[in-house]
């Protein structure tokens, strides 16, 4: 997008590139914002300047980089905005990824997809034409690549998952597995000398636990199971302490109250991939309160309700 961003605004963009770009400004906020600065990054450099070395040093390699001699003013011009709207997007992302990502996708080799929410980790145990065979500890949404003649087997700590293709989240935290079911039909089954199984289809969840007798199985009433990987929320009457477990899951901020009453009063709103401190403020804006924010915390500081 950058390069067709600066050919857009040197008017050297083809008619598909410029219908391209005005249906990717009109899709979101960010996008809008984006284009808005990435338009000042082309107007100011009509005037030929180095670009700021605090953005420069974010995605030049100084010990190579190469002075150029000499170049037409018209190119310099053009290579000086696309190069700062490069950085501006390189920069968005780099903080978007720092701060407001709480997960990590890895890929497996059979094409299969794991995203891992906070420390979360997995381990391949078993690959080959027979199996396929992971370990997973905390919180992991997978997309498993459908496979007939290879089941995909998950183990934690008191459960066992099996698949052939489907896509789940696993939570396996201490002595509970809980698998929330968004495509396809998984199987959970609870290890131990009496071993029991359940089947879970879209939209059902169930939960092991070693305090308790068997698998509990239920629909998924969980508007927000998947919030920390798509950042997609949805508050519906939802208490300020639900909102509080929720806003920390998806962005790995602490959330606090000044005021300790201010836990039960009611949300009802929806987020749209929102970065943390836009959630604060809409919700400080909502209940007419300040907050304090900071990378790793947001303070809520007034009555609420």
């Amino acid at each position: 997008m950058e390069e067709v961003l600066a050919k857009y605004f040197s008017g050297n963009a083809t008619k598909d590139e410029i219908s391209s770009v005005e249906t990717w400004r009109s899709e979101s906020e960010e996008n809008a914002k984006a284009f808005y600065d990435s338009k000042l990054v082309w107007l100011s450099s009509g005037k030929i300047e180095d670009a700021p070395s605090h953005i420069l040093e974010q995605i030049i390699d100084k010990p190579q980089a190469k002075q150029v001699s000499f170049l037409a003013r018209s190119w310099v011009r053009y290579a000086s905005a696309a190069i700062l709207v490069l950085a501006i997007s390189l920069l968005f992302v780099l903080n978007r990824n720092t701060s407001e990502i709480n997960y990590s996708d890895q890929s497996l080799s059979d094409g299969s997809v794991v995203s891992l929410h906070g420390d979360a980790r997995v381990e391949v145990l078993n690959f080959n034409k027979d199996i396929r065979e992971v370990r997973v500890y905390g919180k992991a949404y997978f997309d498993i690549e459908r496979d007939e003649n290879r089941p995909f087997v998950i183990h934690t700590s008191n459960a066992t998952v099996k698949v052939l293709g489907t896509s789940f989240v696993v939570d396996a935290v201490g002595s509970k597995t809980e698998v929330l079911v968004e495509s396809g039909l998984v199987e959970l089954l609870k290890s131990g000398k009496n071993e029991v199984s359940v089947k879970l289809a879209k939209g059902e969840m169930g939960l092991v636990d070693n305090n308790n007798e068997g698998i509990i199985k239920r629909n998924n009433s969980d508007l927000n199971y998947l919030a920390w990987k798509t950042k997609i929320i949805t508050f519906n009457q939802s208490s300020m302490a639900e909102v509080q477990e929720v806003i920390e899951e998806v962005y790995g901020i602490n959330m606090k109250f000044e005021n300790p009453n201010f836990k039960n009063c009611k949300l009802t709103a929806k987020f749209n991939k929102k970065k943390a401190r836009d959630a604060i403020e809409i919700i400080a804006r909502t209940f007419n309160v300040q907050y304090e924010y900071s990378s790793k915390e947001a303070v809520l500081k007034g009555k609420g309700c």
